[in-house]
């Protein structure tokens, strides 16, 4: 299923590409930030499978971390430079740089530059003060050289919909074309951005309930407030560069090679009351004279950053020998990535703000150091063969595919807190077939099916012990088994210049399901997962568009899900009862549907997303209700006006009915409730589940033209 750019013009310049995917089958997109300025951009999940179970692909470079298996959105390109986003639910291609995509790929392509000189402005105002503005300048060919060029900045200001807090973006694309000719091309593709924002809180549903606007405050009393915004800022800046370049040797064969490297840096912010008494880093309690009154005795508020910085390179290269019949591909996917994790107390001003907020100065010190909560450094080398070839038959009637991937992940950890070990390694290698056939009765008949594997590796966090207040938190783990799945899927595809539908059933089955939540240490929210143990998977998916009537076109998607747990979840030396329960952040029935009006002049468009109950425990003890939001769009074209080109003018709407709902949920739990346990044991409540809350109705108005 893809997204192209004429549906992508039409929404809000401002949206995440989770919320251009939501009204694909299978797509849950946890509305939450409306600017695209938050880091995660409030979640996706395909079939029932978190983003940490799927592959994310911009431009070629694998965008997920092998940390923590976050993806952020607000990194990639703005959405006016997106040429198309596709979302495979199914098994991924051969040559995908990933070996996590369970729930499917992601694949994201930026537009060429183009052929002529041009320049593109916009400019959006809209509700909670959002200010955006962008220009995109393309060079058309320069002389003779076939290289063409495009540069585009945008800035982006908003105010929180929800509670105390502003958002900041400024970013940069860049696109360099070089036409070899003969079917070779390079381009250069990079992306900047940095930001200024302030995080969000992620409510319990008791805390929701008590009213939709629970976030930080603006209350610092006095220094006794944690939960004061200032303290909870999230800088960062990010890079991604990319080459992709395919290589045409000669008639029958093909080289394609992707350079790529992504760096990010940045800080989550919390504030945390410590007693100068006990001062800890890692199991060792330091003095320290915190609020400056010459003893040690008294307690002051700290700025706890949690600071991450990351690198990552590598490549992707393959090739392809094609004949009539037949197409062989045999490639090899190379990654390095660096992760340095680390947090120290910082100081705060009189007014309640950290003195920095990126946390890399302004901190306390003992014998001349940084007195440090964290300080984790991972070393992830991903290496993956793979082979597939491809046979034609029956005048390319019939096609089969198979293929095979060896992945290998080494893991290092080092951990520099005292009294914790030092060292952490691992090394998981996964053999990884697929098969895939499809059958053409005709130009507008077509059946498929395919089985694929994939494999994840626990989060590197897991690999360290946790400490806060010189206790034990959280054990380090270097014998965690990584999650495998298994993928069957079969499918019918109709095609034709006034309508396509495509009907699929598949089955999904887990080894050491591994889940994504948000587990505290002191008032710090760190990423980490649940091994929720087998679970299996089976539903079935339906979309259908038509191609334009009177200039409208309709579209629709649904998809019916039944996912369960087959183990019961170990918690201490007992077990839950969670075998035959739900899965979590699994809804059963998705319904999608949208309207395009598009004459030329006047265009528009309604989407409507339906979303079935979500549970978010194990024991299926809590979740969330279902939810319908609406958005609508609605705009005009003009002819050119002198020295503009096509100036247009849009209104989008998002959630037009207002609907006030738990949108996804943010963070899982075992259990919300005391239960007994198979060993006839009682389990206490493992905590309550945090949810994503949903964007409230918003209106923006965007002006755009061209030079």
């Amino acid at each position: 299923s893809t997204v192209s750019h004429d549906f992508i013009a039409k929404q809000s310049p401002t949206q995440a590409i989770f919320q251009l995917l939501k009204y694909e089958p299978g797509a849950n997109a946890a509305s939450s930030d409306p600017f695209n300025m938050q880091y995660g951009g409030g979640g996706l999940s395909v079939r029932g499978l978190d983003s940490s179970q799927m592959g994310f692909v911009y431009e070629g470079i694998p965008v997920t971390s092998t940390y923590n298996s976050q993806v952020n959105p607000a990194e990639w390109a703005d959405t006016e430079n997106l040429e198309r986003v596709k979302l495979d639910q199914g098994s991924p291609d051969i040559s995908t740089p990933t070996v996590n995509a369970s729930g499917g790929v992601v694949t994201m392509f930026t537009r060429d530059p183009s052929k002529n000189f041009h320049v593109t402005v916009d400019s959006t105002g809209g509700s909670y003060d959002m200010a955006r503005g962008f220009v995109r300048v393309d060079t058309g060919e320069i002389g003779r050289s076939g290289v063409r060029l495009f540069v585009s900045v945008s800035q982006s200001e908003g105010n929180h919909t929800r509670g105390y807090g502003h958002d900041s973006k400024t970013h940069m694309d860049l696109g360099l074309l070089k036409d070899w000719g003969h079917g070779s091309r390079s381009k250069l593709t990079i992306s900047f951005s940095e930001f200024d924002i302030s995080n969000y809180n992620y409510p319990t549903l008791t805390q929701y309930q008590q009213g939709g606007q629970y976030n930080y405050n603006n209350k610092w009393d006095n220094g006794t407030n944690s939960n004061y915004y200032k303290l909870h800022d999230n800088p960062y800046e990010s890079l991604l560069v990319s080459l992709p370049t395919d290589i045409k040797l000669t008639k029958h064969l093909k080289l394609n090679f992707t350079p790529y490297t992504y760096y990010m840096f940045g800080t989550t912010g919390f504030g945390g009351t410590v007693d100068e008494n006990a001062v800890y880093t890692g199991l060792t309690s330091v003095p320290v004279d915190l609020n400056g009154d010459g003893k040690i005795g008294g307690s002051s508020m700290t700025y706890e950053p949690y600071i991450e910085e990351t690198s990552r390179s590598g490549f992707n290269t393959n090739i392809e020998y094609k004949t009539k019949h037949n197409s062989l591909t045999f490639g090899y996917w190379f990654q390095y990535e660096n992760d340095n994790l680390y947090s120290n107390y910082g100081r705060v001003s009189s007014s309640g703000a950290p003195l920095d907020p990126w946390g890399t100065t302004n901190y306390y010190t003992y014998n001349n150091s940084p007195i440090s909560l964290m300080a984790q450094h991972s070393y992830v080398t991903t290496n993956v063969l793979y082979i597939a070839d491809t046979v034609s038959l029956l005048h390319d009637r019939l096609k089969m595919m198979a293929g095979f991937r060896e992945a290998m992940v080494t893991r290092q950890g080092i951990n520099s807190l005292p009294g914790v070990p030092y060292h952490a390694n691992t090394n998981n290698a996964e053999p990884l077939p697929m098969f895939g056939a499809s059958f053409k009765l005709n130009r507008h008949h077509q059946f498929y099916l395919n089985g694929s594997t994939a494999f994840r590796v626990p989060t590197s966090n897991a690999l360290f012990e946790g400490t806060y207040d010189g206790f034990e938190t959280s054990a380090g783990n270097t014998s965690l088994k990584p999650e495998y799945s298994i993928t069957e899927e079969i499918g019918y595809r109709y095609t034709s210049r006034s309508l396509m539908a495509r009907i699929a059933f598949f089955n999904y089955n887990f080894t050491n399901r591994l889940v994504s939540t948000e587990i505290y240490r002191g008032t710090q929210q760190i990423p980490s997962e649940i091994n929720g143990g087998g679970q299996h998977a089976r539903g079935v998916d339906f979309e259908m568009g038509t191609g334009p009537w009177h200039h409208l076109r309709p579209y629709i998607s649904a998809e019916y899900l039944d996912s369960r747990q087959d183990s019961n979840l170990q918690v201490g030396a007992d077990y839950l009862r969670t075998k035959g329960k739900s899965a979590v952040e699994a809804p059963k029935y998705q319904l999608g549907f949208a309207l395009d009006y598009d004459d030329g002049h006047f265009f528009g468009n309604a989407g409507v997303k339906w979303v079935g109950r979500q549970y978010s425990t194990f024991m299926n003890d809590a979740s969330i209700d279902p939810y319908v939001q609406l958005d609508l769009t609605g705009g005009y074209r003009f002819n050119n006006v002198g020295f503009l080109k096509k100036p247009e003018i849009r209104v989008n709407m998002i959630n037009a009915a207002n609907n006030h709902y738990l949108s996804g949920v943010y963070g899982v739990q075992t259990n919300a409730y005391a239960s007994r346990g198979v060993k006839g044991t009682t389990i206490a409540a493992g905590g309550d589940p945090t949810y994503y809350v949903s964007t409230p109705f918003m209106v923006m108005a965007t002006v755009s033209a061209g030079f």
